[in-house]
């Protein structure tokens, strides 16, 4: 209590600028913790999410035609689907999988590079062909799966 603050009744006054003292000190703290890296100079490794990720909707199954995406006939492409809601296939060893390309981070549209990595170009996360954050500039997580469902032929898959 500074010599500022009042006593009355057992109850203490707070003067304005005891007040505004004490609401910088709590700013401040709270903009230190914030910005912390964990104490080990902002270099913490793991994922790190700014914002809670959110699954894209999908109104109606989204049909694909594979032969349509020639890239996705080897193991490493990577192709985007769907503009409404930003939709990309990637063919892995286990068969075809399915992801947003709405970054993690922040919510940017990624891109899909020449060399069928993924990149988010507002804050610079990268991803691997099949949606993994592998690192880079921002720290996040995995771009959001998508159910993806083939049929017997494996010529067509759904989404949805």
């Amino acid at each position: 209590m500074t010599a500022e603050d009042v006593t009355c009744g057992g109850c203490s006054l707070v003067t304005r600028r005891g007040f505004v003292s004490q609401a910088t000190l709590a700013a401040v703290a709270a903009v230190l913790a914030g910005c912390g890296g964990g104490g080990d100079g902002g270099g913490s490794t793991g994922p790190v999410v700014t914002t809670p990720p959110r699954p894209p909707q999908i109104p109606t199954p989204l049909v694909v035609t594979l032969a349509n995406f020639p890239v996705l006939a080897n193991v490493g492409g990577a192709a985007r689907v769907s503009s409404q809601p930003l939709i990309a296939l990637a063919r892995t060893s286990a068969g075809i999988v399915g992801y947003s390309l709405d970054c993690t981070h922040a919510g940017s549209p990624v891109d899909i590079r020449s060399n069928f990595t993924l990149k988010c170009p507002n804050h610079g996360a990268e991803f691997a062909f099949d949606g993994t954050w592998t690192g880079g500039e921002q720290r996040t997580t995995s771009l959001l799966r998508v159910t993806v469902t083939p049929n017997a032929s494996g010529t067509l898959v759904t989404i949805g």
